[in-house]
C-alpha cells in the first residue's frame, strides 16, 4: 500500500524548479526543503501558521544576491527574510521561501569605537552585538524585550524600539548605512546624500537610479500632502517612512530610511552600520509599587516628566507569574512586598548618567515626590544602584511573555495585541477601556511594555 501523502507536504512545481537551479549555482549555503524544515519556521511569535514551499539559509550577500537572480526567471516565486521571529504579526511567515539570515550571516564584522559604529550581518543577535561591544564601552541601542532572540536585520526590518526610547530613540535613528539586496538580485548600498547627489543619481539607467527618482517624486514631489495626512507619531508603524527619509532641512534623502520600517518588503537587508552608544557611568533604578496598575499607568507620565531614562510598567499578572518562576529568587530582595498592601502594579524607572552628582540629584527629586504620592496609588518603592542588581530585575521584564506562555493547566495565552500606539498622557484612560472590553469577554491577560513614549 502506497503512503498516504499530506498535500501540504508536497512543494509546488516553480518552487521545485527553482531550487534545484539555485542548488546547481554557486549558492554556497543550505536549501532545505523537507516537511520537518519547513513546519519548524511555519510559526513565529504570533497566533499565525504558513507553511513554506522550503527553507534557504545564505551564507553571504552573493548567496542572496544568487537567491534574487535565479528566482527572477519565475513569476510565482516568493519570499520571506526571517531574523529571529519575534514579530507578533506574522510579518516573517509565507506560503513562499523563508530566507532565514540566522544561521550563517551572523557576525560582527567591524567596530570603530573611535568613531562610534560597528557593522554587522543581519542575522546577528542583538545581546550578541552588545557582548562585543561591552568591554569597548558601548551598546547598540534601543533595548527589547526580545533581545536575546531578535536579529539586527529584524530590528530594521521593523524600525524596532524598546526600552529607552525616549531618549535612544527607536532603530531608523541608528542606522548610519544598509547593504541590501533587491528581488532581481540588484545589490545596493545605501547611506545619507545630498539632495545634489540624489538628483544625479536618480538620472543613472539602473535599479538604484529608479529607486531615487521614486523616492524623490513622493517623498519631495509629495512633501506637503505626507506632512499634513500621515499621523505625528515618534514611531512610524504605519507603512513607509517616506517623511524622514528626506532630512528635514530638505538637504539630504537616506533611502536606507525608506528601507528601515518596510517590513522586509522591499529588499532583503544583508549589512547594517549602525552608531552605537557609550554605557553610562553611573545607573540607577526605581521599583516604584501601586495598589493598582491604572495607578501605576496614571503615574507613569509624571516619571516621564522627572527626566527618567526609561519607564516600563508591569501588572499584577505577570508579577505573580515571575513570583511562581525560578528566575524571582534572583530579585526577590529587589521588589519586596508592602506590609499589609499588595503589590497590583509596578513602575520601573531607569536614570543613567555619567554625573554622579547628576543621579544622586534626580534620585533625590524622585524620592521626595514619591514620598508624598500616596494618594496617587503608591504604596512603596525601592532604589537599586547595583548594575549586576539592575540586570537581573530587566532580566525578569524581559522574561514576561515567557512567564506568560508557562501558566499552568490546559489554557495556554495568544500575544494579540503588541506595539499599541497610543500618547502617554492618554495611555491609562486607553487601558482602562481595553481592560474592560477584555473583561466583559472573560478574558484572563497580563499587560507590560514601555510607557515612556
Amino acid at each position: 500500500m502506497l503512503p498516504v501523502l499530506d498535500p501540504s507536504s508536497i512543494i509546488e512545481s516553480d518552487y521545485q524548479e527553482f531550487l534545484a537551479l539555485l542548488k546547481k549555482s554557486t549558492f554556497s549555503g543550505d536549501i532545505e526543503f523537507s516537511y520537518a524544515s519547513r513546519l519548524a519556521v511555519a510559526t513565529d511569535n504570533s497566533i499565525y501558521q504558513q507553511l513554506p514551499q522550503a527553507v534557504v539559509l545564505p551564507k553571504s550577500t552573493e548567496d542572496l544576491s544568487l537567491i534574487g537572480k535565479t528566482a527572477s526567471q519565475f513569476e510565482n516565486v516568493r519570499f520571506s527574510a526571517r531574523g529571529g521571529g519575534t514579530g507578533t504579526n506574522g510579518q516573517s511567515l509565507t506560503s513562499g521561501i523563508i530566507v532565514d539570515m540566522s544561521r550563517y550571516m551572523n557576525n560582527v564584522l567591524e567596530v570603530n569605537a573611535d568613531e562610534g559604529w560597528a557593522r554587522v550581518q543581519a542575522g546577528v543577535v542583538k545581546d550578541q552585538l552588545n557582548d562585543a561591544l561591552r568591554p569597548l564601552g558601548f551598546f547598540f541601542a534601543p533595548d527589547l524585550s526580545t533581545s536575546n532572540r531578535a536579529t539586527v536585520g529584524g530590528m530594521i526590518n521593523t524600525d524596532a524600539s524598546g526600552q529607552g526610547s525616549l531618549v535612544y530613540g527607536k532603530t531608523s535613528d541608528h542606522v548610519l548605512g544598509l547593504t541590501s539586496v533587491l528581488a532581481d538580485g540588484t545589490i545596493l548600498n545605501t547611506a545619507p546624500i545630498t539632495l545634489e547627489e540624489a538628483k544625479e543619481q536618480s538620472k543613472q539607467d539602473s535599479p538604484l537610479g529608479n529607486i531615487t527618482q521614486q523616492l524623490l517624486d513622493s517623498c519631495l514631489g509629495k512633501r506637503e500632502q505626507i506632512l499634513e495626512r500621515f499621523p505625528r507619531l515618534n514611531r512610524f508603524l504605519t507603512g513607509y517612512d517616506l517623511e524622514n527619509t528626506l532630512s528635514k532641512d530638505l538637504t539630504k534623502l537616506d533611502l536606507s530610511r525608506v528601507i528601515t520600517g518596510s517590513e522586509g518588503s522591499l529588499v532583503f537587508v544583508s549589512e547594517a552600520k549602525v552608531n552605537i552608544t557609550p554605557i553610562a557611568t553611573f545607573k540607577a533604578l526605581v521599583n516604584v509599587k501601586y495598589d493598582s496598575f491604572e495607578s501605576a499607568l496614571r503615574h507613569a507620565p509624571s516619571m516621564v516628566a522627572a527626566n527618567a531614562t526609561s519607564v516600563e510598567t508591569v501588572d499584577s499578572n505577570v508579577l505573580n507569574l515571575a513570583k511562581q518562576d525560578i528566575i524571582w529568587h534572583s530579585v526577590a530582595d529587589l521588589i519586596t512586598d508592602v506590609e499589609g498592601k499588595e503589590v497590583l502594579g509596578l513602575n520601573m524607572v531607569e536614570y543613567n548618567s555619567n554625573d554622579q552628582a547628576d543621579i544622586e540629584q534626580k534620585i533625590a527629586s524622585l524620592s521626595k515626590s514619591l514620598d508624598d504620592a500616596e494618594s496617587l496609588g503608591v504604596i512603596g518603592y525601592q532604589i537599586t544602584y547595583d548594575k549586576a542588581d539592575i540586570t537581573k530585575i530587566y532580566a525578569m521584564r524581559k522574561k514576561s511573555v515567557g512567564l506568560l506562555g508557562k501558566i499552568k493547566g490546559s489554557k495556554k495565552p495568544l500575544a494579540f495585541v503588541e506595539d499599541t500606539a497610543v500618547p502617554p498622557e492618554n495611555l491609562a484612560d486607553f487601558i482602562m477601556e481595553f481592560r474592560a472590553l477584555l473583561d466583559s469577554h472573560n478574558l484572563k491577560y497580563g499587560m507590560f511594555g514601555h510607557v515612556d513614549a
